[in-house]
């Protein structure tokens, strides 16, 4: 037997091993959220790189993020296939290169560990700062996808209150670490659980500091739920039906500020001014509420205009919100000369919306100034506190219908409890189908509605002011902390004895 073949033969159990650990992390995210689930799935991934080649420390780490991945976004597949109007075959080749590029990252990352490991007690340290750097880059990398952090896991309370002071990928860390220094504390080295003990500990305390205040008065807002699937709500001639819904069910509630999710208006902008627009205006006039609406701003009639996806602000002062971050492959076409003719070739339709470049204010509602992200930009913490500290409250408004009854909306409510902890401010989640909640200033769920129904969610929401750690310094203090671990780790590597260094 070749020699390359022989190694993948005997590398094999190793590989399994490290792929349904990476699988098992899921268990750790919602909708099943078992946190402790974190730690052991990463220490099990620590074992198996310890001595382990370069080469093959890729190996598993590229398991294991394909466990993770597979497991974790499968609802990749659904949307390409069932709404994306792409063949089976070509949406399940897309999916498994989509998972192969996440996997990747996890895959230089423990590469990365492998060639500095030097098997004492700094490198569970090590191993924890190349996996979090791991998951910065595969969150800024061309466009990013900051999904499915290690740090999500910790959505629960008392985990939640370390959120303000380190973020997600500090929480990320703390579990990465804490799982390998678990490991090392099975084989002997148990003075290495000293910290973690200490984690433990403060962690309780963490809970009662406040790096917020309140600021006027509660403001009751209704959210609506107007759950239209994808086939409807894009199917011509259907328009006037799905505002009537959104009427009816806006008749039925009673909030100061009334929010209708991403899109809910799936039409452009200016085909709304003769009637509809003004219409709102009135209704918020007459009642002294406040709207904010999903819509498409852009003119029909102009083919090479700009085309937002955007949220509308109706009351006493009207304004827009259009979206940052656009989902590559959903909302644009990445290297549009590249892939246009394959597209074009094989029938495939692709949405083509332009990012906005420009600074985007809080809008003023009532006594508030509000903070708005659509949908997949909650995943992106530096779009949240962008808008900080002018930000009382934060909206955003989402539309997951896209993804069935998958994961996917679970996983991305609990991006959002994250970015409202770290925020330090109430967050108010308006969504098609699910999930339209309540997110408290601490992260914690304040009220929520059943998902796959039609509805109202009537909440009372709390403006806040201030700042937080994460806030002022962002990831700046977390990667510095990182990057001084591996500097540490690659001097140590250099002093080595060469015949020591693999």
């Amino acid at each position: 037997m070749p020699k390359k073949a022989k190694w993948l033969v005997s590398g094999f159990p190793r590989w399994l091993a490290a792929f349904l650990a990476g699988a098992a992390l899921n268990l750790a995210f919602a909708p099943y959220r078992q946190p402790w689930v974190a730690p052991l799935a990463l220490g099990v991934l620590y074992a198996l790189l310890t001595a382990a080649p370069v080469r093959a420390a890729f190996g598993r780490g590229f398991a294991f993020g394909a466990g993770l991945f597979a497991f974790g976004v499968p609802w990749v597949y659904l949307t390409l296939s069932r709404f994306g109007g792409m063949p089976a075959s070509l949406a399940a080749l897309a999916c498994a290169l989509f998972i192969a590029i996440l996997a990747s990252y996890a895959g230089l990352a423990c590469m990365a560990f492998a060639r500095l490991q030097g098997r004492d007690g700094l490198d569970p340290w090590l191993f924890a700062a190349a996996w979090v750097l791991g998951e910065w880059v595969r969150g800024v990398f061309l466009t990013g996808f900051p999904w499915l952090d290690v740090g999500y896991a910790a959505s629960l309370p008392p985990l939640m209150a370390w959120a303000p002071l380190v973020g997600v990928l500090g929480l990320s860390f703390l579990l990465t670490v804490a799982g390998a220094l678990a490991v090392d504390a099975l084989r002997g080295r148990r003075r290495g659980l000293l910290p973690v003990l200490l984690m433990l500990g403060v962690t309780p305390a963490l809970a009662g500091l406040s790096f917020v205040h309140r600021t006027g008065a509660p403001i009751t807002a209704s959210l609506v739920q107007g759950d239209v699937l994808p086939t409807v709500k894009w199917h011509p001639g259907t328009l006037r039906m799905i505002i009537r819904r959104y009427l009816r069910l806006t008749a039925k509630s009673d909030g100061r500020l009334v929010v209708w999710p991403e899109t809910a208006i799936p039409t452009y902008s200016h085909q709304l001014r003769r009637r509809f627009i003004p219409y709102m205006q009135h209704l918020a006039r007459a009642g002294g509420r406040h709207f904010l609406f999903g819509l498409i701003e852009g003119n029909a009639n102009d083919p090479n205009g700009p085309v937002y996806n955007a949220v509308m602000s109706i009351g006493r002062h009207d304004g827009f919100y259009r979206k940052r971050h656009l989902v590559p492959f959903g909302e644009y076409l990445p290297w549009p000369a590249l892939l246009n003719p394959v597209l074009d070739v094989l029938h495939i339709p692709m949405a083509s919306f332009t990012p906005w470049h420009g600074a985007e204010a809080p809008l003023p509602i009532a006594h508030a100034r509000v903070g708005v992200t659509i949908c997949y930009e909650v995943a992106y913490g530096p779009l949240v506190t962008q808008g900080l500290p002018g930000a009382t409250l934060l909206v955003n408004a989402s539309d997951d219908s896209w993804y069935g009854h998958s994961n996917e909306a679970a996983q991305q409510f609990q991006i959002a409890q994250m970015r409202a902890a770290e925020a330090g401010r109430d967050m108010v989640i308006a969504t098609n189908d699910g999930i339209t909640a309540l997110v408290g200033h601490t992260g914690r769920i304040r009220a929520r509605l059943a998902p796959f129904r039609e509805g109202v969610l009537t909440v009372v929401a709390q403006p806040y002011t201030g700042l937080t750690p994460y806030d002022r310094f962002g990831n700046t203090g977390v990667l510095a902390v990182l990057a001084l671990i591996v500097a540490v780790a690659g001097w140590r590597r250099r002093r080595m004895k060469p015949a020591s260094v693999r």
